[in-house]
């Protein structure tokens, strides 16, 4: 499921507020990717920016890889900045329907945490 919010605000505000906040809730950002850049680079331009930043909390790690390491597949947490129309997009996987599929029910709780703080970061920037 993917969690989505809109804003009218630009990419460039969006990503500094996010890197703010998610700061501000212990999650560190690890890297910001510019993917329409890159992808223009290398020759294959797209027609709208689009931006992933990275990020974690070493807590929630911590505690999620000791129970079931095959969860660093889906590890860190990315948020997405894109726009689409006239608007600003951002969006992240729902890390509660991520830890279903490794089947993992003892992680379940830790990761609607998680989930909840990355709703209140997005929806207090956007």
């Amino acid at each position: 499921m993917l969690i989505e919010y809109e804003s009218s605000k630009s990419i460039e505000a969006l990503k500094e507020a996010l890197e703010e906040k998610s700061k501000a809730k212990n999650f560190g950002v690890l890297t910001v990717h510019d993917i329409s850049k890159t992808l223009e680079i290398k020759g294959f331009p797209i027609s709208y920016q689009c931006l992933i930043l990275e990020i974690c909390s070493p807590k929630f790690a911590r505690i999620v890889l000791e129970k079931n390491p095959e969860v660093s597949t889906a590890l860190p947490c990315r948020i997405a900045i894109y726009e689409k129309k006239d608007k600003r997009i951002v969006a992240t996987l729902s890390p509660r329907l991520l830890i279903e599929m490794f089947q993992a029910p003892q992680l379940y709780k830790i990761a609607e945490e998680v989930e909840n703080i990355l709703k209140e970061i997005m929806q207090e920037v956007v």
